[in-house]
């Protein structure tokens, strides 16, 4: 593999006959920075962590707080380096600045099986000499890429890497946005590109522009999903910075998560710690004053077993405060590959986003879980696709605007209606359809009882009165229009005649409202 890796987020190039010791002092003589970014908001990385030397305070690589004390980075950040000779500054977002929580390294830990000519496991802990007050941490991924973002999905990375390849160095923190790459692209760009897949990933675009660089290694990669914040990457290698068909690669953190939860669980590092959880799941929707269940799953993944020291449920959005009608959770513990539940019922006040919200933790480890569960709440009479909750009623009457599912598609009313067909009704009839639905009923609703009209036809006043579309008629009220006389019928109690349902003689059905004279 040539010797082009980043400091910092990801692709940085530096010539071949660098040492890495040769680097490790060069470094102290840069400032590197995000490829095609911009300074990034503070407030939204008060985990980022800068290393530095204990002696200075220039960046040379990026990491993250993690929480008790345990910073996550790079391992050939700090391969070949004592506690002694280095140190942090938490939320630090200024280059050589004063800034941030600066703290001092006890231990270091890097993965056993770190290769530092592929940069398989690229991934090491630091363990601070005393637990910082006022730090706050990030939490980091528990189970695969893919179940927090899908290929082609933003995430976003930050450092204070260069610029640009062998470019200038910036004074704040930078952060840019770059996509999630499947494996198989990734690997098609040759070279140690095709060992990527197992415990890392790739990020960028083909085009190039956007990238981490010099500096930035050892920085994270997150996912906001809903103002949660989570790292799934470390950023690792590449080749150059922001080159053509040359991405980003970040060690995988939930790949490697038995090494970080062995250090931090101080298990033993046979004792492997794997929590299963979904973290992000969209549920089906549903309509306001409907009951929404849904069952949280926490599952043993690993070989050592693990206590659910607490298992709590929250919610925001437009849900209520959700029902916890059964937890299997809280106390338990679980043997290898043993699950348990917490089921939760909850509603929601109004139509919009509802979300519920699980926090737990283990006693194997001092990360903090949370699955969150995300759906869509609407009103009952605007049902969305595929949903089946509204459908056309015969008896039922409908105002304009209303919709309805029926033969297979979701119908909208021009117009008041009662009784019409929406599947009859033609390219100017009261229902138009909208959408495709792939789950309603196609048989007929059972039509209402028809009232005979009264034997005794009605008196019409002498003078008719000229017709006045969105008037409200009663029946035996007389009209003239275009030339003609109508009078409005008396079933089903005039309604028909009114607020412009049926224009007399206009339309194919007009006469279920008026009699021509």
């Amino acid at each position: 593999m040539d010797k082009l890796f980043k400091i910092a987020t990801v692709g940085t190039a530096l010539l071949t006959s660098f040492s890495y010791a040769e680097l490790h002092t060069a470094q102290q003589n840069i400032a590197p920075r995000i490829v095609g970014g911009q300074p990034a908001n503070p407030a939204d990385w008060t985990f980022f962590t800068q290393i530095v030397r204990s002696n200075s305070n220039r960046s040379y690589c990026g990491a993250s707080y993690i929480g008790n004390g345990y910073v996550l980075t790079a391992a050939h950040c700090v391969d070949g380096d004592a506690p002694s000779q280095i140190a942090v500054k938490i939320g630090g977002s200024i280059y050589n600045g004063n800034d941030g929580i600066r703290a001092n390294v006890s231990q270091m830990y890097i993965h056993p099986q770190y290769n530092a000519t592929t940069y398989r496991n690229d991934i090491a802990l630091l363990k601070l000499s005393q637990i910082p007050t006022g730090a706050i941490a990030v939490e980091i991924a528990n189970i695969g890429v893919s179940q927090y973002a899908a290929i082609g999905d933003w995430l976003t990375v930050a450092g204070l890497g260069r610029t640009s390849e062998g470019g200038v160095s910036p004074s704040v923190l930078q952060e840019v946005d770059v996509p999630l790459v499947s494996d198989s692209v990734c690997r098609q760009s040759g070279g140690n590109y095709a060992t990527v897949g197992d415990v890392s990933f790739c990020a960028g675009t083909t085009q190039g522009g956007i990238d981490s660089c010099q500096g930035d290694s050892g920085g994270p990669i997150v996912i906001n999903q809903g103002g949660t914040i989570t790292q799934l990457g470390i950023v690792s290698w590449g080749i150059g910075c922001a080159r053509p068909e040359k991405y980003g690669v970040y060690s995988d953190i939930a790949a490697l998560r038995p090494f970080i939860d062995d250090i931090i669980g101080n298990q033993p590092p046979t004792q492997n710690v794997s929590v299963g959880y979904t973290p992000h799941q969209s549920l089906s929707s549903f309509h306001v004053g409907e009951v929404k269940s849904h069952t949280f799953t926490i599952t043993n993944n690993g070989q050592q077993s693990f206590t659910v020291d607490r298992a709590t449920v929250s919610h925001s959005g437009v849900a209520t405060v959700p029902v916890v009608s059964q937890n299997t959770c809280a106390l338990t513990t679980l043997s290898a590959q043993q699950a348990c539940q917490v089921v939760v019922e909850f509603t929601a006040h109004s139509p919009g986003s509802a979300e519920v919200l699980l926090t737990f933790d283990i006693d194997k480890t001092a990360t903090l879980y949370q699955a969150r569960a995300v759906v869509n709440v609407t009103n009952s009479t605007q049902p969305p696709v595929g949903d089946c909750g509204a459908e056309w009623q015969a008896s039922a009457i409908y105002n304009s605007g209303d919709k309805v599912v029926w033969a297979n598609q979701i119908w909208q009313a021009q117009w008041w209606t009662q009784g019409d067909n929406p599947s009859e009704s033609g390219p100017w009839g009261v229902w138009q359809a909208t959408s495709n639905a792939d789950c309603s009923s196609t048989q007929p609703p059972t039509e209402p009882p028809v009232t005979e009209p009264p034997t005794t036809e009605p008196t019409p006043p002498s003078v008719a009165t000229p017709y006045q579309a969105g008037f409200n008629y009663s029946a035996g009220d007389i009209v003239s229009h275009h030339g003609a006389t109508y009078e409005c019928q008396p079933w089903p109690n005039s309604l028909w005649c009114s607020n412009s349902a049926y224009e007399p003689g206009i339309g194919s059905s007009w006469q279920q409202a008026w009699k021509l004279y």
